[in-house]
């Protein structure tokens, strides 16, 4: 017979865990937990992301994909577009407004819902732009 009851073992180990975590983790250790209006975001940044114009009666979505590289080119940030999205790099806020313009070109295009989906990057030991770290792999490959 156990001595704890599964729950309670459970509950026990869960409440452990999460202060063991806290102690160790660095996050922890590096931020104040009383400034979260002042953290500044992230100098720059890519973000990889794919626009999906929901409920247009098309399957294509090639008229809304180049209404979005028009802005992108308007807006002056360096961006790549290929066969499932686009990269945009530049500074974090800019970056993160024009894929919200984005969401607003589309719209009034006449999609009555857009869904996004991004991953994003940051760096804070190098500038790496998504070219570099594309000639990179490449280099090594040449090798081969």
């Amino acid at each position: 017979m156990s001595l704890f009851r599964p729950l309670h073992h459970r509950t026990l180990l869960s409440h452990f865990s999460r202060h063991l975590l806290r102690l160790q983790h660095p996050f922890y250790l590096k931020m104040s937990f009383h400034d979260y209006p002042n953290i500044q975001t992230p100098a720059s940044c890519y973000v990889d992301f794919c626009l999906v114009p929901v409920g247009t009666g098309n399957v294509s979505v090639a008229n809304e994909v180049a209404e979005v590289q028009r802005l992108l080119k308007a807006s002056g940030l360096k961006h790549t577009m290929h066969s499932a999205g686009t990269t945009v790099e530049g500074p974090w806020d800019e970056v993160m407004k024009v894929i919200g313009q984005a969401h607003a070109v589309v719209h009034q295009e006449g999609a009555k819902r857009v869904q996004t989906s991004m991953r994003a990057g940051t760096r804070t030991d190098k500038t790496q732009t998504a070219e570099d770290k594309v000639k990179k792999v490449e280099g090594i490959l040449s090798k081969d």
